[in-house]
């Protein structure tokens, strides 16, 4: 029997026992279904609970797909309840999105929490001990990832990021039990699809591409998807970005998370000699910001995204018969929202809310004011709106 069932029985225990998996499924792949599976198999878990990144995604940019497909596909790949990241949390660096993944998962009584990763014999929580670490000097040739990674074995994004799943379930969460999952072929990276499994970054090159290539590495569902919905990329927002950008001052700036170190005078220098997104970036690039890190920051500014302030709710995007069963067995009232209401909306929910009405500006969709249900999920599609 397996050894988290196992010691929940011995405890008289006779709930639902969950698994939670912190995910962004942009897009939706064969991986993420293969996780999926592996982890109910390995946690024996009754009910798979997502929590899952919304229009905006964390590597700093807008998602291929809007939330409410994404949502959908994950419920019907294996998948039971979906529920929504915070804007704020989900474009934030690993340390703040492990956290709120975390929190997340905690306050939806999970039992488990399944992640993906290139090194599962690591040991995660002894790991996390890293995070942490201070330095007296900053040598501005390195990214900080990499300064605090210098001195261990540690490289690959997905350990990494498990690295700050660790350190939080150990400070939030310390009866959830982690179980890393070994990626399967693919590299977090890795930029060819040889396979039916590939990275999600090679799937959104291909996809980018407008070639068939990325067809055999994600579901019939999602598939069918990217055939009729258009991928949103970041030059769709770039209009509005280069309006923020010409009318906010350098003092402005510094009011946006992650904006310091002098970076807002050199993105307001080299914006006004950039004609597009990716050519700001190119001109924007040093040894000390990464891609993904100037993504974050100028996401940042084009949402207006100051201060993370306390995670307070998430919102429940879809659900299934089994994901019902386990919401009548708790109260999440005060965590979980399952109708956003005005007051959510000038709250806890104030910012996500402003991300999906620029993200609608850009690609319009007609889900959002309640959650998926499994048995709509066939019923209805979206449509674009003319």
């Amino acid at each position: 029997m397996n050894r988290l069932r196992a010691g929940f029985l011995a405890a008289g225990g006779n709930r639902m026992q969950a698994c939670a998996v912190i995910a962004e499924f942009n897009p939706f792949h064969n991986g993420h279904q293969y996780l999926l599976k592996t982890a109910r198999k390995t946690s024996q878990a009754d009910v798979m609970i997502v929590i899952m990144s919304g229009n905006f995604v964390q590597r700093g940019e807008p998602a291929l797909i809007n939330k409410w497909e994404r949502a959908a596909v994950a419920l019907q790949s294996g998948a039971d309840l979906v529920v929504e990241m915070p804007t704020e949390y989900a474009v934030a660096a690993a340390r703040d999105f492990a956290q709120a993944g975390v929190q997340i998962a905690q306050w939806l009584r999970a039992d488990a929490l399944a992640f993906g990763c290139e090194t599962p014999g690591l040991d995660f929580q002894a790991q996390s001990r890293l995070l942490d670490r201070t330095f007296s000097e900053q040598d501005y040739n390195q990214s900080f990832a990499s300064q605090l990674f210098a001195e261990s074995s540690l490289s690959r994004s997905n350990d990494i990021l498990g690295v700050n799943y660790a350190y939080w379930q150990l400070r939030l969460a310390p009866k959830l039990t982690l179980l890393p999952v070994e990626r399967l072929q693919a590299g977090h990276l890795d930029q060819e699809i040889k396979g039916t499994i590939a990275s999600a970054t090679a799937i959104r090159q291909s996809i980018q591409r407008n070639d068939a290539q990325y067809q055999q590495a994600v579901p019939d569902r999602m598939k069918k998807v990217l055939e009729w919905q258009k991928p949103v990329d970041w030059q769709a927002f770039w209009p509005f970005l280069e309006y923020r950008l010409k009318t906010t001052s350098a003092k402005e700036l510094r009011q946006i998370r992650g904006i310091n170190e002098g970076i807002e005078n050199r993105i307001l220098a080299q914006a006004a000699q950039s004609s597009s997104f990716m050519e700001l970036m190119t001109n924007l690039k040093t040894k000390r910001y990464s891609y993904t890190s100037l993504q974050r920051k100028l996401t940042a500014i084009l949402l207006n995204l100051r201060a993370l302030s306390p995670l307070q709710k998430t919102r429940l995007l879809a659900v299934n018969a089994q994901g019902q069963a386990y919401l009548r067995e708790h109260d999440f009232r005060e965590v979980l929202m399952t109708k956003v209401t005005k007051a959510d909306f000038t709250a806890s929910y104030q910012l996500t809310k402003r991300a999906d009405e620029l993200y609608q500006m850009v690609a319009p969709y007609e889900w959002g004011r309640t959650p998926i249900l499994e048995k709509n999920v066939k019923e209805k599609t979206l449509t674009k709106k003319s």
